[in-house]
């Protein structure tokens, strides 16, 4: 009679490759969406006021004048 032989493996995994993974793929999601939002808060300004406007509200604010 021939009997079952059971073995187990042992998984080693890295616990911090795999918090940093997870990190990662969190500062990507959140960039994505800061990202998002500021390429629509761009547009909203730029149908609302026009492109010359911007412009000159980008130059007024960086130089003051």
């Amino acid at each position: 009679m021939k009997s079952p032989i059971i073995t187990r493996e042992r998984v080693d995994e890295n616990i911090s490759s795999e918090v940093m993974a997870f990190g990662f793929k969190v500062g990507v999601t959140g960039c994505a969406m800061i990202g998002i939002w500021a390429v629509c808060c761009m547009l909203a300004a730029l149908v609302s006021t026009g492109p010359v406007q911007m412009v000159r509200g980008y130059i007024t604010a960086i130089t003051g004048f």
